[in-house]
């Protein structure tokens, strides 16, 4: 018979933080706990499953691959006691009801959601609603596990129900000086030779498929998640980039989106499993959605 696995919720969350911080001290910071005890707990745990899961010969701190894996589970575990903790409150408090819609980033958080959401807060002000934010993947996952009752995502599968949000082409970003910026469209050639920010948001198999159906590859110089972050690394010219147009905000500065040639297009949808809606909430707002 193998040994109990039991890790507290104190380990896995010292874990995670360390992986993010790089510091024990940081992490001790951040979870109102003494450096000794952040450093015995990841130690407890270290033994419990027989694995080495921090780098501790380096600084900062690194996470090793059992460490990264271990931390990961973390995150869900506490996306799911977040659930757990919010759907307690709404029984204690007896509310109306309530809802939780996952957002892959910027497209949805800023482009898609705001006027739906203002628009069923009109009709349902007594139904609350709430947005959590995470990358494609997490916010599938939590979909699947029913840690959310609706996502807005691309492309989730034939193992849910859509509405379409709206349609999200591919666009060049260039400095507004650079003379590309002037351009009907850009061709993947005009884009291959000069330095590329690839984003992470979710978007990076588009964007190669777009590179390769033109015979063409990205000189890849920065990989950035943030849009913000891409946009200022295009305004100080040290690369150009391809981006989601609806990640991108209303006002870009010296910064261009130029139209791509055969750019492709992803449709942005809402998402709910096959089966009965989680509460009345839920089944309010995707009513209001169609």
């Amino acid at each position: 018979m193998q040994p109990a696995f039991n890790p507290t919720l104190t380990a896995l969350r010292a874990l995670r933080r360390v992986g993010e911080t790089g510091s024990i001290s940081g992490t001790a910071a951040d979870l109102g706990l003494t450096q000794s005890a952040i450093s015995r707990s990841i130690s407890n745990l270290e033994q419990s499953v027989g694995l080495t899961l921090v780098q501790r010969g380096v600084r900062p701190l690194r996470l090793t691959e059992e460490g990264r894996l271990v931390a990961a589970h973390a995150e869900t575990i506490d996306r799911t006691l977040d659930t757990l903790r919010d759907r307690l409150l709404e029984l204690k408090q007896h509310k109306a009801g309530s809802l939780t819609i996952g957002s892959f980033g910027a497209s949805a958080s800023a482009r898609i959601l705001p006027a739906r959401l203002t628009a069923f807060a009109a009709l349902y002000p007594q139904i609350s609603v709430c947005v959590r934010e995470a990358p494609d993947e997490d916010t599938l996952t939590d979909l699947t596990r029913g840690n959310i009752d609706i996502a807005v995502l691309s492309d989730p599968g034939e193992a849910f129900d859509v509405i379409p949000a709206a349609p999200d082409r591919l666009v060049a970003l260039v400095p507004a000086s650079d003379p590309l910026a002037g351009a009907g469209e850009l061709s993947a050639a005009e884009l291959a030779g000069r330095p590329f920010v690839m984003p992470l948001g979710g978007s990076e198999q588009m964007i190669l498929q777009w590179f390769s159906s033109q015979a063409a590859t990205p000189k890849i110089s920065h990989r950035i998640l943030q849009t913000h972050s891409i946009l200022a690394i295009v305004e100080a010219g040290l690369g150009l980039s391809v981006v989601t147009g609806l990640s991108l905000p209303t006002e870009l500065g010296v910064v261009a989106a130029v139209p791509l040639k055969a750019a492709p297009v992803r449709d942005i949808v809402f998402a709910r499993k096959h089966s009965i809606p989680a509460s009345k909430a839920a089944a309010t707002f995707w009513d209001f959605l169609s």
